[in-house]
């Protein structure tokens, strides 16, 4: 049984030292061929005030993150403030603003506002202004030259987000720059291609053997790297069975 739990634990804010209770998410399930997940690799989570859990408001000065930018205080919750009665979504848009504010980098930015969306969604509301922010702060993030990171698996994730959008040829641009160095199934990046050049922006769910293959569930066998310079994936349909767990 897949068990989500949280607790109220007092913090300190990094920016004005302010105490607060909050609510904290301590006890998460890990990833499972039986999660449900989705094409832009997120997984769906059974309440919305879960995902907001993940982050903590000031009431003093509103600096919004991720739980992990606050120092744990001995203090007792009932003797400290609450933090402000945020609703769930709108979490993450503080946590943009603070982002931008603190100078924090547009792929961390954009990684909040597709929380904002996945939060929306998990509140049953309509997320399409989450994803328009996503796209700008990964648009910006991917501009970028600097930052040294996985680029051909974001480059994934900003065609799904412009797949969502209905944005379809950009959607086919942008998977059509993933290559092997994204770590992801081949078969879901042609899967995702196919599906925007037919013109779906609907969500779409992944099979078992596709969370296996994004989140390395079984076991790794280790073969030999590719150069560099390797091509994208080629538009083409996988004809070889997949077996399901």
């Amino acid at each position: 049984m897949k068990v989500y739990a949280l607790r109220k634990i007092s913090v300190q804010c990094p920016k004005c030292e302010q105490v607060f209770a909050t609510m904290q998410a301590f006890r998460m399930p890990k990833i499972s061929l039986q999660s449900k997940v989705e094409a832009d690799l997120h997984r769906v989570l059974p309440d919305a005030f879960i995902r907001a859990s993940l982050l903590s408001t000031c009431p003093e000065c509103i600096y919004t993150w991720w739980q992990s930018a606050f120092r744990t205080s001995f203090m007792l919750p009932a003797m400290v403030p609450d933090a402000p009665p945020v609703s769930n979504a709108k979490k993450f848009g503080h946590a943009v603003l603070t982002g931008r504010k603190e100078g924090a980098h547009a792929l961390d930015r954009a990684m909040v506002a597709l929380n904002g969306y996945w939060c929306a969604r998990e509140d049953w509301q309509d997320g399409a202004k989450w994803l328009e922010l996503a796209s700008r702060e990964l648009a910006e993030a991917l501009s970028d030259e600097s930052w040294v990171g996985n680029r051909s698996r974001y480059n994934y994730i900003m065609g799904e987000v412009q797949r969502l959008l209905g944005n379809f040829d950009q959607a086919i641009k942008y998977f059509g720059m993933v290559n092997r160095r994204s770590a992801l199934p081949k078969e879901l990046v042609v899967h995702q291609t196919n599906q925007a050049r037919q013109g779906n922006s609907r969500p779409i769910i992944l099979p078992p053997h596709i969370i296996d293959g994004v989140f390395k569930l079984s076991p790794v066998i280790i073969t030999p790297e590719k150069p560099e310079n390797e091509a994208p994936f080629p538009y083409q349909v996988i004809s070889h069975n997949t077996a399901t767990a």
